[in-house]
């Protein structure tokens, strides 16, 4: 898997809850929260996970995946309901999805070293 292109991806999420909220659109939280349905959740759930079963490594970054989904969902309901104060919040540093958003980053480019690592 492209680590790199999938922390793009998800930064990418942050950036069009960003545009929907300056752009007074809705956002669809559904997709959103579906984290199982990018690539990045496809391999970690899949091939992931046979080639690394119970590594902490994966663990960790299927955990910090899982995490920056529900957080995107609650920002994109946010988004939805209006709340774009609430929204805005969460987005700034500090702010739950910029942390979950930095902790996946990191998570990706572990498992990225890894990968490296393992293959060279």
């Amino acid at each position: 898997m492209d680590f790199l292109e999938q922390t793009q991806f998800h930064n990418r999420i942050c950036e069009d809850l960003e545009e929907a909220m300056a752009g007074g659109r809705q956002v669809d939280a559904v997709a959103v929260r579906a984290e199982r349905q990018c690539a990045a959740g496809q391999w970690l759930h899949g091939e992931g996970h046979r080639r690394m079963p119970g590594s902490h490594l994966h663990l960790h970054c299927l955990e910090a995946h899982r995490e920056f989904h529900r957080v995107a969902g609650q920002v994109a309901d946010q988004v939805n309901r209006g709340a774009v104060a609430d929204a805005r919040r969460s987005l700034r540093n500090g702010g739950a999805l910029a942390q979950a958003k930095a902790d996946l980053t990191a998570a990706f480019r572990k498992m990225r070293i890894a990968a490296e690592t393992t293959a060279g």
